[in-house]
């Protein structure tokens, strides 16, 4: 927007200038003319500043759109698009928390932390977590895991029914787990081994309320 007001400037001064070269002697005519050319350049560098933004917004545009699309069929993509845009955010910033609670609920999981648990997902896949941490409490067991890389993050579907927006994400990541016992010995896995892991999780929120979170209602692993 300033880019546009200073251009507008601009060419307003070289219109005046233009008008100002029949009503003076040929000194102040040659210095308006000089004046005139400082300007138009000064307008160029303007345009030339516009139009590479322009472009480059374009790009990045197409950047995202291109990536969507080979990802989502011509529903999914529709649907993903009208769901981000009534949230107001962008598919990278959909992505980068997508792979934060990723990161969150695996972390929880490993620790036990059922009250972050509780935050992030839906209380019926809440309740599975939760049997099997305290399965794991019971039997004086210690899962170890530790997220090394997420490799790749990417929407597979999205759907919108009235006030519902719904968008599946597929994580592949490489990860160490391992489960020790009381006495610390490792019973199952192993430490020094990194196993790339692939998650569909499906994401869910009432565009309409005023909680900015995504609800985990499904994981999924293979």
């Amino acid at each position: 927007m300033d880019i546009l007001f200073f251009a507008a400037i601009a060419v307003y001064i070289f219109v005046k200038l233009r008008e100002q070269l029949g009503k003076v002697d040929e000194d102040e005519a040659k210095q308006i003319q000089e004046k005139i050319i400082q300007k138009q350049q000064i307008i160029s560098a303007i345009q030339n500043q516009i139009v590479s933004e322009v472009i480059a917004i374009s790009e990045e545009q197409k950047k995202i759109d291109d990536n969507l699309t080979s990802l989502l069929d011509g529903t999914s993509k529709e649907h993903f698009f009208k769901a981000i845009k009534a949230c107001n955010i962008s598919p990278e910033f959909f992505l980068n928390g997508a792979k934060s609670a990723f990161e969150m609920v695996i972390k929880a999981f490993s620790g036990g932390d059922l009250e972050t648990l509780k935050f992030l997902l839906a209380e019926k896949i809440y309740l599975g977590f939760e049997q099997s941490v305290n399965a794991r409490k019971a039997a004086q067991q210690t899962l170890i895991s530790n997220i090394i890389a997420i490799e790749k993050a990417e929407i597979i579907s999205a759907y919108m029914f009235a006030s519902e927006a719904s968008v599946t994400v597929r994580f592949v990541s490489k990860q160490i787990n391992y489960i020790t016992d009381n006495a610390g010995a490792i019973i199952d896995g192993r430490k020094d081994e990194i196993t790339t892991l692939t998650d569909t999780w499906k994401f869910k929120k009432d565009i309409t309320s005023t909680n900015p979170n995504w609800e985990i209602v499904s994981t999924n692993s293979n």
